[in-house]
């Protein structure tokens, strides 16, 4: 379940596909692509489209994608925030979390820089702290259990992993 961004600036294809049995989707890249394409679209007894699925063909992501439940109604919202990623990939994993939580897409962006990625383990992160908040003498330091730290925080809802070595902290 990696989520890493693959190429920066990479552009995705997306699907409209009509609830009208009588009309035929289009594959479009951005917003601009979209309202052309629905805007022109008939059906077989010439009257306009109106409803669409949005589908996500292919790109870097997918995940958010699918966690936001992106619809025709959302599709706006939903090429802003891919501007304001601006290829970041850590508020794109952040952003993700959120969405995986429930976050509704007009709340991503004001709430991703109350969150860090940490690239290591729960253990490392509490050594880590520890080291930064205290001067644990010498003859004290191997008695510290940094595993059980760190999976009290995990369970304590301190930190969340989201993968392996991959910890998101804040909220």
């Amino acid at each position: 379940m990696s989520a890493v961004l693959t190429t920066s600036g990479a552009k995705a294809s997306y699907f409209a596909q009509p609830y009208n049995l009588g009309a035929v989707g289009f594959y479009f890249e951005d917003l601009d692509d979209y309202r052309e394409k629905a805007s022109d679209l008939k059906d077989d007894c010439g009257l306009p489209v109106e409803e669409f699925e949005i589908q996500y063909i292919d790109g870097d992501h997918a995940r958010l994608f699918n966690a936001l439940s992106i619809s025709q109604a959302s599709l706006s919202d939903w090429f802003d925030l891919l501007d304001e990623l601006d290829d970041d990939e850590d508020r794109y994993i952040i952003a993700c979390h959120l969405a995986e939580m429930g976050f509704d897409i007009s709340e991503l962006s004001r709430r991703w820089d109350d969150y860090r990625l940490y690239r290591g383990t729960a253990a490392d992160y509490a050594e880590e702290i520890v080291s930064e908040c205290y001067e644990v003498p010498g003859n004290l330091a191997s008695y510290i259990d940094y595993e059980r730290l760190g999976r009290d925080m995990v369970l304590g809802g301190d930190i969340t992993e989201l993968e392996h070595d991959l910890i998101v902290i804040g909220g």
